[in-house]
């Protein structure tokens, strides 16, 4: 799993050195996770399911289960937001390339970093509070 999700990072790096993407340059500072909450719920919800967002997976994999992994294995919250960013930007069908984009994609990716695949009594909510237990 460790070797897969590595080399799918290693992609995602040639997308962000400049080889595609819209978004490929756009960091996660200043990134608004109450809008990229707002924006996976009306957006992104109907397909994948995430606790925080209290949604339920129809199409797409359940990001808590496909982050939850890769944070049990070290990988931090900059690796999640731009594996996130990339997923995003190279859609591929079914998900729409054009589903968010620009700052709203960031803001989706950064929101998605902060709390998909963390048990929910060490999620940090959108707003900045921890979950309660």
């Amino acid at each position: 799993m460790r070797a897969l999700f590595a080399l799918f990072l290693a992609a995602g790096t040639l997308v962000g050195a400049g080889c595609g993407g819209e978004t490929a340059g756009t960091g996660r500072e200043g990134a608004d996770t109450s809008n990229g909450k707002q924006l996976f719920v009306q957006k992104c919800g109907s397909c994948h399911a995430l606790q925080d967002a209290a949604t339920i997976s129809q199409v797409g994999p359940s990001l808590d289960a496909a982050y939850g992994r890769a944070r049990q294995e070290g990988f931090d919250e900059s690796t999640i937001f731009r594996v996130t960013l990339d997923q995003i930007d190279l859609a591929a069908p079914p998900m729409p390339s054009d589903i968010v984009e620009g700052q709203d994609a960031v803001d989706v990716a950064a929101y998605i970093a902060l709390v998909a695949g963390k048990p929910p009594q060490q999620q940090t909510t959108a707003a900045g509070t921890t979950t309660p237990p």
